[in-house]
């Protein structure tokens, strides 16, 4: 507390500096916050930020955001998990923002300053963003408190385009390997004080994978107003999104039946998503602004899992029925959802227990959220250049709150898995009965409410000053919908944190600057994790949630520092950073497969590493580089349950061991060629190091090789109105896998494969070489 009251007093103290001072001309906004607006002032960041810009994103021809920061920033890299290229799972620094719940989510994303991450499990839905829709992306790194919930390893921002920015009218086609379909329409333009952005998009493809196709209908429209003191956004936008990514294949699955096979199917996520919000900047007067938002956002994700069973037949005599194991390994009979418990599975259908191989599992999630936030902002001026160096002072206070309401429930049907023979699809078929321990109705009201501060003081034109800091008040209220009393998932949970922030940056002279900075950030724990918390009852994710023990909410602590260097034609930045993360949330897996377990915390993890990064123009080419050293690792022991690990369940882990998924090493490479006005070609080489398994966190088995891929492209400018385009991914056809985990595949396929002994490794196959041409027209 001592240290938050001394934080607020520097920081309410610094705006008075230029009270009787004389006044300045223009408002400027560095893009600290969410909700910040106008170009951001590097010299004023906490950490370190990477930009891409609308242009970037159409000439790369990119089908996703994910697909296309992989290739462009620092640091951040892709496990393709359900090898479905619009649900990566997106690793930076170590960190994680990904569609998948059991994931420790570490980023926050924001669009148009409304944040995007799920209110029920922080994931993030990476289908919902149209690409092209998008003007500008920041990647903002370390654990900057201004960005709020999840920034333990930084905060993405992205902003869409609106009648101002964007005045063209363009219709694009594009075709491509896999069946890939897309059609977007996006048109813009202003008149007077007002105008418009539109934007539709629609993208199919079957899937380089077998029964993986998707389809998404994208739809964006925003109205802007602006005059000389504010502007006002008014956007909304929807999708309805169907995704097949049916994950981890076990490896020598991929060996015998080829890298697009899949093990069981379907896996299917269906997002219905819509989104309305207002966010205005207003000029008070030439001293002070204001900024501000509100929004209602309405997602509705259906998933469907099919699974083989960890169901076991049990008898009485001529009864029969379905058993699962018990906390102490003694088969307890499953009870059906609307009968009696001690009813038997011969009583109900005609089938052979042997026969109920499979499981069909069901998720609903209705999250309704809404919320407003405001900034205000202060700029001072003391012009005192014969005595002192001129001092130049900006300070930021905002608040908010975001609300949501939260319906979730689930169900496990017990099903037919088609796996009779090798040319049998492995979907299964629900035979219409229910598994009662497995079903869950919960509502949740999750609320978060803030302030926070910034501040920036610029001495003369060689030093700057940033202090910051932001106090988090969280609630989750959770009401079972089936149990009530002890055992239920009822709970009423409050999280409490103040972070600060300091950085200081130096011009050491003109070409040379020097940034220092540390920052805190926190997360608590979701309204997922919170309900699957007991190692004595694991769930399966999403499809159950278990009564929980309380989990303490996670706190990030990064010191960074960087030496960046810029000329005309020239740029380098070289970066240290370390996080240390407290308390951080991990899932255990408990079970058989990678998505069943519980959620624990973990006295300390740290992720630390250089980062190396230039970019310069030689006549007519733009060429990028960089490369990233990461040691992200346990400082905790703990046993790690994972009962399918290869040398067994309950695994020491060690002080120092690496987290798995986690390459040590990237080196990226990206050359633009603009040969003349009219034709540009480019190319873009990722190199990614080794990593381990997931489950694996002691470190003691096999690694996922390294691997190095290969894109081209190029864009042919045929008259001024009409733009030829065409992309090869993987251009050598690389076989590589990007993630690994632990399964037992006997099961599912040694009656198939008599002859063949599978292990429990699985693997997330890379894309194969995959081509596309796409055709754009402006009128």
């Amino acid at each position: 507390m001592k240290r938050t009251l001394t934080f607020l007093f520097i920081c309410a103290s610094l705006p008075t500096l230029g009270d009787d001072m004389n006044g300045v001309e223009n408002i400027s906004i560095y893009g600290q916050t969410p909700l910040s607006t106008n170009d951001l002032a590097e010299e004023s960041t906490f950490g370190s930020v990477q930009t891409i810009n609308a242009e970037s994103i159409a000439q790369s021809q990119a089908i996703s955001l994910a697909e296309h920061m992989k290739n462009k920033l620092t640091s951040l890299h892709i496990n393709d998990i359900q090898n479905n290229p619009f649900q990566p799972d997106v690793q930076y620094r170590g960190f994680t923002a990904s569609p998948l719940l059991g994931l420790p989510q570490g980023i926050s994303v924001y669009l148009n300053g409304v944040r995007f991450n799920e209110p029920f499990g922080d994931t993030v839905n990476w289908d919902l963003i149209p690409l092209a829709a998008l003007d500008k992306v920041a990647l903002f790194s370390g654990s900057n408190p201004a960005f709020g919930q999840n920034t333990l390893g930084g905060a993405l921002a992205l902003t869409t385009k609106n009648g101002f920015s964007y005045t063209k009218h363009e219709l694009e086609g594009r075709f491509g390997s896999f069946g890939q379909q897309q059609f977007t329409v996006q048109s813009g333009g202003n008149k007077g004080n007002w105008g418009y952005y539109i934007i539709a998009n629609r993208y199919k493809e079957d899937g380089w994978r077998d029964y993986s196709e998707s389809e998404l209908k994208q739809f964006l429209a925003t109205l802007s107003y602006a005059d000389e003191d504010r502007t006002v956004d008014f956007t909304y936008s929807a999708n309805n999104n169907q995704l097949l990514g049916n994950g981890a294949v076990p490896e020598i699955l991929a060996e015998l039946a080829g890298r697009s096979a899949i093990y069981t199917q379907p896996d299917k996520t269906h997002t219905r998503f819509q989104q309305f919000s207002i966010k205005s900047d207003s000029v008070i007067n030439e001293q002070m602004s204001w900024q501000g938002n509100v929004y209602y956002r309405k997602n509705k994700i259906n998933s469907i899992n099919g699974d083989d069973s960890d169901y076991e037949e049990c008898e009485s005599g001529a009864l029969y029925s379905l058993c699962e194991e018990d906390e102490n390994d003694e088969l307890e009979r499953v009870h059906f959802v609307g009968f009696d418990e001690d009813t038997w599975l011969s009583e109900l259908r005609d089938i052979d227990a042997d026969d109920v191989d499979g499981t069909y599992n069901t998720g609903f999630t209705d999250n309704e959220s809404y919320g407003v936030a405001l900034q205000w902002v202060r700029l001072s001026h003391f012009d005192a250049t014969d005595t002192h160096a001129a001092l130049d002072n900006e300070f930021i206070f905002g608040l908010g709150i975001d609300k949501a309401d939260i319906s979730f429930r689930s169900d496990t049907e017990f099903a037919v898995l088609h796996n009779d023979t090798i040319s049998d699809d492995r979907s299964v078929t629900g035979i219409g009965l229910y598994d009662m321990e497995s079903r869950v109705k919960l509502e949740v009201s999750n609320k978060q409410q803030y302030f926070y501060f910034l501040n920036t003081l610029s001495i003369g034109e060689d030093l700057t000053l940033n202090l910051a800091g932001r106090y988090n008040h969280t609630h989750i209220s959770m009401q079972d919908q089936i149990e009530s009393g002890p055992g239920s998932l009822n709970g009423e949970h409050y999280f409490n944190r103040f972070n600060p922030a300091i950085s200081v940056n130096y011009l050491l002279t003109p070409e040379y600057t020097v940034k220092l900075s540390y920052s805190e950030s926190s997360r608590a724990p979701s309204p997922a994790e919170l309900s699957c918390a007991d190692e004595e009852d694991p769930c399966k994710l999403p499809n159950a949630f278990v009564a929980d023990p309380p989990l303490e909410q996670v706190v990030a602590k990064t010191v960074e520092a960087a030496l960046e260097f810029k000329n005309d034609n020239f740029s380098a930045l070289a970066t240290v950073f370390s996080t240390m993360s407290y308390q951080d949330i991990i899932f255990q897996q408990a079970g058989n497969k990678s998505n069943q377990g519980y959620f624990i915390n973990l006295d300390k993890t740290q992720r630390q590493g250089i980062e190396l990064a230039a970019s310069t123009q030689i006549n007519s080419v733009d060429l990028g580089a960089s490369y990233n050293y990461l040691n992200a690792t346990f400082e905790s022991s703990f046993v790690s349950f994972s009962p399918v690990n290869p040398l067994g369940a309950n695994r020491q882990v060690e002080v120092g061991d690496n987290i798995p998924g986690q390459p040590q090493h990237q080196l990226k490479f990206h050359a633009n060629w603009q040969f003349n006005d009219a034709l540009n070609m480019g190319t873009e080489m990722l190199y990614a190091s080794s990593s381990y398994y997931r489950g694996d966190e002691a470190n003691e088995n096999k690694k996922i090789p390294s691997y190095a891929v290969t894109n081209i492209y190029f864009n042919y400018q045929i008259t001024q109105q009409l733009r030829l385009s065409a992309k090869v991914d993987n251009l050598f056809d690389r076989q590589f896998d990007t993630f690994g985990t632990y399964g037992e595949a006997d099961e599912v396929l040694e009656e198939i494969y008599p002859d063949t002994v599978f292990d429990e490794y699985f693997v997330g196959p890379s894309r194969p070489r995959s081509a596309s041409i796409s055709i754009n027209y402006q009128f």
